[in-house]
């Protein structure tokens, strides 16, 4: 499985990369959302998005994962924060799994892999 993980802090970034590889997931780290849209037209597409909400200038990780789907509809998204979505900018036509800052480094793996089970659900 193999997860694309956004977020502007490098200490937060690296230590849940480091914890899901530990867990067996193969994980690409970005700092931006920027960045991340380049992998993805690249054709780099994650089984798993994982995006925090604030990633200071720039795209916010809801703004990533709106255009991820309009790019890719099958990638399964979770959002992590310090504060909760607003609902009001959140897609309304597909749930996206979101874990609250802090959070327990298995709770994240467990998130990523029950995102991939609903993609393999849905798949025809």
């Amino acid at each position: 499985m193999r997860v694309l993980l956004i977020d502007d802090d490098p200490l937060v970034r690296q230590l849940l990369a480091d914890t899901l590889a530990d867990e067996g997931i193969e994980v690409d780290g970005l700092a931006n959302a920027e960045d991340a849209l380049v992998l993805l037209g690249a054709g780099q597409v994650p089984d798993v998005l994982v995006a925090d909400i604030d990633l200071g200038p720039g795209l916010s990780g809801l703004d990533l994962a709106g255009i991820a789907r309009e790019r890719h509809p099958a990638v399964e998204v979770v959002l992590i924060s310090g504060t909760a979505p607003d609902p009001a900018r959140t897609s309304p036509d597909r749930h996206e799994r979101f874990l609250q800052k802090p959070f327990a480094p298995a709770a994240l793996a467990e998130a990523i892999r029950g995102a991939a089970r609903d993609a393999a659900a849905s798949d025809p």
